[in-house]
């Protein structure tokens, strides 16, 4: 078997170099695009999540106003004026800024995760880029220090 010359070896390095941040920077690119997946599935789970809270609410005070409407009718109440007119407006409008509430949140949740995808996204795709260059940088050093006659084992 012959022996390999240090200018042969740095040579087998440069282009094992090239290959490994090629293979890295792919695998970055990939991994910020697997992140912003699982953020934006997130995303819909959290509006899914907030639909599903808006149902309740809607449940809740429903109920919650037929039971003031059937306990006015059973004590005799008259529910078009005064007093009961105004708890059931306060009602209604309670039931609103809770239906406000749980949209908003859910909506800023969602949008703050599919930002944090959008970060990871572009995290892996800036990383793939950059290990990509940095090897090709490792690479192109180690050709034109062969063309001087010193090997990359010799330079570090």
């Amino acid at each position: 078997m012959a022996e390999m010359t240090a200018s042969t070896m740095s040579g087998l390095f440069s282009g094992m170099s090239a290959v490994s941040s090629g293979i890295s920077a792919v695998s970055q690119y990939k991994k910020g695009q697997a992140e912003r997946a699982a953020y934006d599935y997130n995303a819909n789970i959290t509006l899914e999540n907030m639909k599903q809270e808006e149902i309740s609410s809607e449940q809740k005070y429903a109920e919650l106003m037929g039971r003031q409407r059937s306990l006015y009718a059973k004590a005799g109440v008259d529910i078009t004026s005064g007093s009961p007119l105004l708890i059931a407006v306060s009602t209604a409008m309670q039931e609103e800024e809770e239906q406000q509430r749980i949209k908003t949140s859910g909506e800023s949740q969602a949008t703050m995760q599919r930002y944090a995808g959008e970060v990871a996204e572009y995290a892996g795709t800036t990383g793939a880029m950059t290990t990509f260059l940095t090897g090709l940088g490792q690479a192109g050093l180690g050709y034109e220090l062969r063309k001087k006659g010193v090997s990359q084992l010799e330079y570090l």
